[in-house]
């Protein structure tokens, strides 16, 4: 058995949970590719994600070399992701981390705020529907026990060597 199944299966879960929100908010969305305030340096993932992207990195030899390219040439001097490329486009976009699926949604954080991007909502979150928001807690948890189970430990720069490491 695959021993990315579990994540891979949580990752199906987040990703249609996104959709969902998106699908109900996107007039308050401002969200679209090239779009990067949030692509933090810095950044670190659990093992699974972090394994997950480094699978990802082997099967697909020219995201490497594209990803190793722009670890050297920084285009965002330190500014931004190592994986965001000069466009703003996220090199590695189709095995980002779970913070990066969620990024810019409406988040119920600790003691129950709800916060969003800045760009997005601009009109506020107070009439937004409960099953709109994403809780961080339960999101946090589930990666935990998923990450435990795939035998995860340290979190993981996100970073090409990181990842790698």
């Amino acid at each position: 058995m695959d021993r990315l199944h579990e994540y891979r299966t949580l990752i199906a879960k987040v990703d249609a949970k996104v959709a969902d929100v998106t699908a109900h908010q996107a007039e308050h969305l401002a969200c679209d590719r090239g779009c990067h305030t949030c692509c933090a340096p810095g950044l670190t993932v659990a093992s699974v994600e972090a394994a997950a992207i480094a699978q990802f990195l082997g099967e697909h030899p020219d995201v490497a070399a594209t990803a190793e390219a722009l670890a050297k040439a920084r285009p965002w001097q330190d500014t931004r992701c190592s994986f965001l490329n000069a466009d703003g486009a996220c090199s590695i976009y189709a095995v980002r981390p779970l913070v990066c699926r969620t990024q810019g949604l409406p988040i119920v954080v600790e003691g129950g705020q709800l916060t969003a991007c800045s760009l997005n909502f601009r009109d506020g979150l107070n009439a937004l529907p409960a099953g709109d928001r994403i809780d961080q807690k339960t999101l946090s948890t589930l990666l935990f026990v998923v990450d435990q189970r795939f035998g995860g430990g340290e979190r993981v720069a996100l970073t090409v060597d990181g990842v790698r490491a």
